[in-house]
């Protein structure tokens, strides 16, 4: 791989070189390729307390050989993010080869930015990121090693790969074994083999590799054979440039294949064919491919010029059969309406958000090309908008290029997926593009359950959860297809129970869960965003503490201690690598808090309370998962642990005058009473007026409406029925004006939105889809009571704006069901109950035992 396409960069962090306000620090470096991104990994304010919050002014800056400034970026303010490579410089123009500078210059506070010592490099394999060529220097004097930056340059074709075989015997049986990394397309005699697509699933490849297994004998001829290897980047070999570092990432390298094909003939001989120096490699027709900008196509130059594979060590990670469920593309869908714009192009409406691509059919000219523009939203004239401020460059756009002509070529991008509702094309030269058509892309999943209600809202939220979940799960759960495609943890906890009544999730949810295994520091922290290439690597039990919640969910959900012995020892090493960031019993660490309550970003309540309560009950799953397993003597441990953490909360936030938590200064905050009473915090003799404090505040301060974020609307509604509040709960979940479910129904919403506010950036977020499990559960009525549904609860709830619901649910156990209704003559009840369970019908203060069986009665 030539050197102008690779990656320039140093990662290894040994410590940090500081700057105080008035100094610079500089990093020389020389690129032999164009310089598309600069990336720089500093580090917060290190005369100040609180380096999240700090109030910081300084710039960096990108100068050329002649000392000119090619991209600079002025940072003042609260900085939220103090993370691995989360600076970028990004010049208007690509920037040719040569020498340049990169200069920090504090101007408040002083910055670091890290550092690795000077260290020997090993051979360079033709393919790995190339070491930095330059010199630091603190103002003009030299500094040891290298400051840590990253240079993305202009990214080489996508790869083919390429083995030719002849077999002197038909083939009795055959499998072919292939992981391709990034993601990748296999072929034999041009046929495809399977119908995965973007496989293999994103992993930490340095810990593990998935690969998959097909049979193909029925491929197969007497004969020549061919096997070709369509490679692209995805994650494993990111280009673009982005907040988190994907292409930054400890095991980046130009895309890769390993294969393995075994043959056996009628009389049982055996013929093998690996990946090997025998193999080939061209370039394929996509000339460039970005993360998260999409594919540029270039069609009609004629066949690859083919020459030999370089064979390389690959990754560290250990090669794994993948289990979860593969990703599929669905029948393609043509757009609802079309519409011309002044310049030409054309906008197509497919009615609902999706996650996917675009399939045409094309017939043009040498020179004239396509773009497609994916979005989810238009802008005042019509045209799609996709502005992400988290990566370099344009967002979501796809181009085909022809250098010769072509005749009803059907072109659809192969190695990524976009989030959408519309689609801009636009065409140069002669082309003529036909038979456009949507293809989702989605996760085979098997469908568990259904919800039916006499309230269109509450059915609507309860299957918007579903479709934007599906829209997100794409090898792990993200939290939306076109900003971050990020495994954020508290995203999945979050919704988690809500979801499995929907879907089976064990096999994406466990390899997942293995993904946590793997991303798991030496000192127990487990990263925010799973995998991860480096950034978020520091716990947050708001969000890391998904490694304790999910095992817990599924186990109740399909009584399986197998879960819990799988990942109590990670759930352990988490909470004691919590514990240790606490000082005086609150959480001193980052957390991001009850996220996005409605006007705002980061919550105004800060981190140590919500990063404390939380803790609270990660301790309490820990307790919790021991004591199922029998650890009596950890169980108590964690325990009492929940319980300190928990009276340190009390201390810290309980205002004894008004009866509830708070923090002087700022007004009544719901999520610092919430939480504490969905988590057992709040003494018994505090617990009425921290409910009546709750109650009053949405009653009359926000009129009905919820105030709190992602981590708090998940417990709010149980929170209002415990308190016997059922009436309030429906109240918040009814409302039809921001902030609420039903303002985005009210628009015509197909899937979930981020926030609350009218702005909010992405229309598929599934986070505050969590209430649906309140809706399940009290309003479909039916609620698990013992691990594996060996008991469950039927209790709908008493208010006149519902008085139908059914509810259906695949157990463990068999098919469980409940469908009532409420009329002047009392409750109608159709109960189903699986063998080897129990039910408990609750209706006006009424309690009666249901055995296995079908059963119908009414309660008076």
């Amino acid at each position: 791989m030539p050197a102008a396409n690779r990656i320039i960069r140093e990662t290894h962090r040994d410590g940090a070189a500081w700057a105080a306000p008035g100094a610079e620090l500089v990093q020389t470096f020389r690129s032999v390729g164009a310089v598309r991104l600069v990336s720089v990994d500093l580090a917060g304010p290190a005369d100040v307390e609180d380096p999240y919050t700090a109030d910081v002014d300084f710039s960096l800056r990108l100068e050329n050989s002649d000392g000119r400034v090619v991209a600079e970026r002025q940072v003042v303010g609260e900085q939220l993010l103090w993370e691995r490579f989360g600076w970028m410089l990004e010049p208007v123009e690509t920037q040719p080869p040569g020498e340049y500078r990169v200069v920090l210059s504090p101007r408040r506070h002083t910055i670091g930015w890290y550092r690795a010592e000077s260290r020997p490099h090993g051979t360079d394999d033709g393919v790995s990121p190339l070491p930095i060529d330059g010199d630091a220097s603190l103002d003009g004097e030299p500094l040891d090693g290298v400051l840590l930056v990253g240079v993305d340059t202009e990214p080489a074709p996508n790869p083919w790969f390429r083995r030719r075989f002849v077999l002197e015997k038909p083939a009795a049986r055959a499998s072919l074994s292939v992981a391709v990394l990034g993601t990748g397309v296999v072929r034999i005699n041009g046929r495809t083999v399977g119908d995965e697509i973007l496989g293999p699933a994103v992993t930490d490849y340095d810990r593990t590799v998935l690969y998959r297994t097909w049979d193909v004998a029925h491929l197969l001829r007497v004969g020549l054979n061919e096997i070709v290897v369509e490679a692209g980047r995805e994650r494993y070999a990111a280009r673009g440039g982005d907040t988190w570092g994907w292409h930054l990432a400890p095991w980046h390298s130009e895309p890769a294949a390993i294969a393995l094909l075994e043959v056996v003939d009628p009389e049982g001989g055996i013929e093998v064919v690996r990946t090997g120096a025998d193999w080939e490699a061209a370039a394929g027709p996509v000339e460039c491919e970005r993360l998260f900008r999409g594919e540029d196509w270039i069609l009609g130059g004629g066949e690859p010029d083919w020459a030999p594979a370089a064979v390389v060590a690959g990754p560290k990670g250990q090669l794994r059969a993948a289990t979860q469920p593969p990703m599929r593309a669905l029948a393609p869908l043509p757009p609802v309406s079309t519409r011309v714009q002044p310049d030409g192009s054309l906008v197509l409406d497919f009615g609902t958000v999706m996650t996917g691509r675009l399939r045409c059919v094309v017939t043009g000219e040498p020179e004239a090309s396509l773009h497609v523009r994916h979005g989810e939203e238009l802008d005042a004239a019509g045209n799609v908008v996709c502005d992400n401020p988290l990566v370099a460059g344009e967002a979501q756009l796809d181009t085909l290029t022809l250098e010769g002509a072509v005749r009803d070529h059907t072109w659809e991008p192969l190695f990524g997926y976009r989030g959408f509702r519309w689609v801009q094309l636009h065409t140069t030269g002669t082309i003529d593009v036909s038979q456009v058509r949507a293809v989702p892309v989605v996760t085979v999943l098997d469908e568990t359950g259904e919800f039916h209600c006499d309230a269109p809202l509450l059915e609507w939220i309860d299957t918007a959860l579903a479709r934007t979940f599906r829209n997100n799960l794409h090898g792990i759960p993200t939290d939306t297809p076109i900003y971050e495609k990020n495994g954020w943890t508290a995203d999945a906890h979050l919704a988690t129970e809500g979801l499995l009544h929907h879907f089976d999730l064990r096999a994406s949810l466990y390899k997942w869960l293995d993904d946590h295994v793997d991303a798991q520091s030496s000192d127990g922290a487990v990263p925010q965003i799973v995998p991860t290439p480096g950034w978020g690597r520091s716990p947050d039990p708001s969000w890391s503490s998904s490694a304790l919640f999910i095992p817990w969910y599924l186990y109740r959900e399909y009584g399986d201690l197998e879960v819990l012995k799988s990942y109590a020892p990670m759930g352990r090493r988490l909470a004691d690598a919590l514990l240790r960031q606490t000082s005086d019993g609150l959480w001193r660490g980052r957390t991001w808090g009850d996220w996005l309550p409605p006007g705002h970003m980061a919550a105004p309540e800060g981190m140590t309370p919500i990063g404390t309560v939380m803790l609270v009950s990660a301790l309490r799953h820990t307790a919790d998962i021991l004591g199922e397993l029998g650890d009596e003597p950890g169980a108590a441990y964690y325990t009492e642990a929940a319980a300190d953490t928990a009276r340190a909360y009390h201390r810290a936030y309980f205002d004894s005058g008004a009866g509830h938590y708070g923090i002087e200064g700022l007004p009544y905050r719901q999520s610092l009473n919430v939480l504490p009473l969905a988590f057992g915090v709040v003494p018994d003799e505090a617990v009425g007026t921290v409910r009546s404090s709750l109650v009053a505040d949405l009653e009359t301060r926000t009129g009905g409406h919820l105030d709190c974020g992602a981590l708090a609307v998940r417990h709010l509604l149980p929170v209002l029925s415990e308190a016997g509040r059922d009436d309030l709960a429906l109240t918040v979940l009814l409302q039809r004006t921001r902030p609420g479910w039903g303002a985005w129904f009210e628009e015509g919403e197909s899937t979930l939105l981020e926030s609350w506010d009218p702005d909010a950036r992405s229309r598929n977020h599934y986070f505050l889809g969590s209430v649906a499990a309140w809706i399940q559960q009290r309003v479909g009525a039916m609620r698990l009571t013992a691990p594996g549904w060996r008991s469950f609860e039927i209790r709908p709830v008493k208010d006149d704006r519902i008085t139908s619901g059914s509810i259906r649910h695949r157990t463990p156990l068999g098919n469980a069901a409940a469908a009532w209704e409420r009329g002047p003559g009392g409750w109608s009840f159709h109960v189903t109950v699986p063998p080897g369970a129990t039910a408990t019908v609750i209706a006006d203060g009424t309690r009666q035992e249901v055995p296995a069986g079908e059963h119908k009665f009414r309660v008076l």
